[in-house]
C-alpha cells in the first residue's frame, strides 16, 4: 500500500516478475515484495496518490487470443480494471498496439540456466603446466638440438680424422669400451636424456658438442623446474564440463526447456521457421504440459530436470535467493545471452493521463541511476553465480579421488609397456646374435668347418 493520506488510491496490476515484483497470496490482497516497490513509492510521493495491487487470476502477463482479446495482466489493462501496471513489462508489437507504453525502466536480455555441473577429475592435468603452444615450442627446440648435435658431430669427426686426432673420436664409445654407435643415436640420447633429467651414458667430446649440450642442459633445467612447480596444482585442479553455453548449444543438447507460454521466447519460437535455432527449440518445450509457476521452474532447474529460459534479471533473482540461503551457486547461466536489449516499460490503458505524468519521473530516475541501484540492491548476492563458470572460480575444498591420477598412471603404464617391448626385442635380437656368434666361432675351429659341410678325413 502506498501513501494512504493521499487524495486517490490507484489500482496497479502486478504479477511475479523477479526481482522487480514478487506477488504471492490472494489476487485482490496479495503480499508483494521486490525492487519495484521503492520506485512505486517515489511515484506515489511525487504524484500524490496511494495504491493497491491487483493480480490477474492466472498470475501471468497474458497472451493475445485469436478473437483479439487478452488473458492475464493484459486483460486487466484492456478492461481498464487497473490504472496501470505496477511494474515493467516486456514490450512486443502486440502489447504496444493494445496499450500505451511509458518510457523504459530497464534494459534486459534473455538467458538460459541449468543445474551447475559437478567437478570432474582431469586426466590430462599432467600436460597442462604448459599450454599447447609451449609444448610445440619444446618439441621444436628438441628437434633443433638433435639435428644441430648430429651435424656438429659429423663435421667434428670428419675434422679430427683429417687431422689424425683419433683419440677424440671416442665420443661414440661406451665408458667401458664396446661397439660404436651412430652420431644420430648419440644426439638423440643426449638431447632426450637431458630433457627427461636422465644421466647420459656417453661422454660427449669436442668443444662444439659440449657447448651445445651445456646450453641445452641449462634450458632443460629451466623447463623441468617450471613444469614440476606447476604439475601438482594442475593434477589436483578439477575440470567442469558445461552441457551448453549458448542457445544454439541448448538446442543441440536436446534437453527439455521450460519457459512461460506467454514469454517472448515461446511466442517467437512458435512463429519461427523450423530450420532455425528458435524453430528447432520448440520441440524441446515442456511449458505447455508443465505447471507454469515459478516454484516449479526453479526447482526443476536446480535439480537438472530441464533448462530454464527467462530474462536475465529473473535468473539473477533466483541465483541471489539460492546463494543467500546456501552460500553457494547451485545453477549457472549461459555466457552468451539472446534477445538482447529488451526493454521493460510500464503499460497503461489506451489514452491514460498517467503516461504524461510518469514519463518525466522515469527519465530522471533512470538517468540518475536510481532505478539501477534499486535493481542491483535486490540481486546483490547473484554476482558470483553470474560469472563465467570455470574450475578456478570454485574455491571449495575437494578430496582427491582415483580419477585425478588416471593421466599419470596412463603415462606410467605406457612407459612400462614400452620398456617391456624393448626388453622382449632385446631378448629376441640378442638370441639371434648369440646364435650367429656361436656359428662364427665354430667356423674358426680347425676341422669344424669341413665337418659342418659333411667332409670326412677317415
Amino acid at each position: 500500500m502506498g501513501l494512504v493520506n493521499s487524495s486517490k488510491c490507484l489500482v496497479l496490476g502486478v504479477f511475479t516478475w523477479m526481482p522487480h515484483i514478487i506477488a504471492v497470496g490472494d489476487s485482490s490482497t496479495p503480499k508483494v515484495t521486490g525492487t519495484m516497490l521503492e520506485v512505486l513509492d517515489i511515484f506515489a510521493e511525487r504524484l500524490d496518490f496511494c495504491y493497491k495491487f491487483l493480480v490477474p487470476k492466472d498470475k501471468a502477463a497474458g497472451a493475445l487470443l485469436p478473437n483479439g482479446t487478452w488473458t492475464g495482466a493484459m486483460q486487466l489493462l484492456q478492461e481498464k480494471k487497473i490504472d496501470f501496471m505496477g511494474m515493467g513489462m516486456g514490450v512486443n508489437a502486440d502489447r504496444a498496439l493494445a496499450a500505451d507504453v511509458s518510457e523504459y525502466l530497464f534494459m534486459d536480455e534473455w538467458t538460459a540456466a541449468y543445474k551447475r555441473p559437478e567437478l570432474e577429475s582431469d586426466i590430462a592435468g599432467f600436460v597442462k603446466p604448459y599450454k599447447a603452444e609451449a609444448w610445440v615450442g619444446v618439441f621444436l627446440a628438441l628437434v633443433t638440438v638433435i639435428i644441430t648435435l648430429f651435424v656438429v658431430r659429423i663435421i667434428s669427426d670428419k675434422t679430427h680424422r683429417e687431422e689424425g686426432e683419433e683419440d677424440l673420436l671416442e665420443a661414440s664409445e661406451d665408458y667401458g669400451g664396446g661397439k660404436s654407435s651412430s652420431p644420430f643415436y648419440d644426439a638423440v640420447m643426449w638431447s632426450v636424456g637431458s630433457l627427461l633429467s636422465q644421466s647420459i651414458s656417453k661422454s660427449p667430446k669436442g668443444e662444439a658438442v659440449r657447448l651445445i649440450i651445456g646450453l641445452w642442459l641449462l634450458i632443460t633445467l629451466i623447463l623441468g623446474t617450471v613444469y614440476r612447480s606447476n604439475l601438482k596444482a594442475m593434477l589436483i585442479l578439477p575440470k567442469i564440463q558445461l552441457p551448453f553455453n549458448s542457445l544454439e548449444q541448448v538446442v543441440q543438447s536436446g534437453l527439455p526447456v521450460w519457459t512461460p507460454t506467454d514469454a517472448m521466447l515461446h511466442e517467437t519460437a512458435m512463429k519461427s521457421p523450423s530450420n532455425t535455432t528458435l524453430g528447432r527449440i520448440r520441440k524441446q518445450f515442456i511449458c505447455v504440459d508443465a505447471p507454469t509457476n515459478e516454484a516449479f521452474a526453479i526447482d526443476g532447474m536446480n535439480k537438472g530436470k530441464f533448462v530454464l529460459t527467462a530474462p536475465k534479471s529473473a535468473v539473477a533473482q533466483v541465483f541471489h535467493s539460492t546463494f543467500s540461503m546456501t552460500g553457494r551457486c547451485v545453477s549457472f547461466a549461459v555466457a552468451e545471452s539472446y534477445f538482447k536489449t529488451s526493454i521493460l516499460c510500464i503499460l497503461l490503458p489506451k489514452g491514460s493521463p498517467w503516461k504524461a505524468k510518469l514519463d518525466p519521473i522515469i527519465v530522471r530516475l533512470r538517468e540518475a541511476g536510481i532505478l539501477k541501484r534499486a535493481y542491483l540492491k535486490g540481486v546483490q548476492n547473484s554476482t558470483e553465480c553470474l560469472k563465467p563458470i570455470s574450475s578456478k572460480s570454485n574455491t571449495s575444498l575437494r578430496p582427491l579421488d582415483l580419477g585425478d591420477f588416471y593421466g599419470v598412471f596412463s603415462v606410467f603404464g605406457a612407459g612400462i609397456l614400452a620398456v617391456l617391448m624393448s626388453f622382449v626385442a632385446e631378448l629376441l635380437l640378442g638370441s639371434q646374435e648369440k646364435k650367429e656368434a656361436e656359428a662364427a666361432k665354430l667356423q674358426r675351429i680347425p676341422g669344424t668347418h669341413r665337418q659342418a659341410k659333411g667332409i670326412s678325413y677317415d
